[in-house]
């Protein structure tokens, strides 16, 4: 019963502390202006739907290749040049016709407030139903 606890416990706070992104497609000529961050340390760019979106250090970057793996890229540290794109700290190297979307991931408040609320309430009802399925002891 015990091992049962601690393994709804560790899956809840995994939960708990795990956020929540949206990802947001970009054309090359967007991504191409991550390369370099603005006065203030970050570039703002403008996802294939419009949405306007703020990238900083701490943003997660990918570029999706034709056979659909994904490969990070470190924003402010990559080189877009006419026929391949460079990320130095990540040892990529990749031909611009072999990828097919570049991505950025930006943190959800919605989506992250739901997942602790979700997580909340999950653990909640495991304590009532830990406290509901207790017997007496027999002596």
């Amino acid at each position: 019963m015990l091992y049962r606890c601690t393994a709804y416990i560790t899956i809840a706070a995994f939960f708990l502390f795990s956020g929540c992104y949206n990802t947001y497609s970009l054309e090359r000529e967007e991504f191409s202006k991550l390369q370099r961050p603005d006065e203030s340390g970050t570039t703002k760019v403008s996802s294939k739907k419009g949405k306007d979106l703020t990238v900083t250090r701490d943003s997660s970057l990918f570029v999706r290749s034709e056979g659909g793996r994904r490969y990070p890229i470190t924003p402010f540290n990559f080189k877009v040049t006419s026929s391949q794109l460079v990320a130095p700290d990540r040892d990529h190297i990749l031909m611009l016709d072999q990828v097919n979307s570049y991505e950025v991931d930006i943190p959800s408040a919605n989506k992250t407030i739901a997942l602790i609320a979700g997580g909340a309430l999950a653990a909640a009802g495991l304590v009532v139903g830990l406290f509901l399925t207790q017997g007496e002891k027999e002596r």
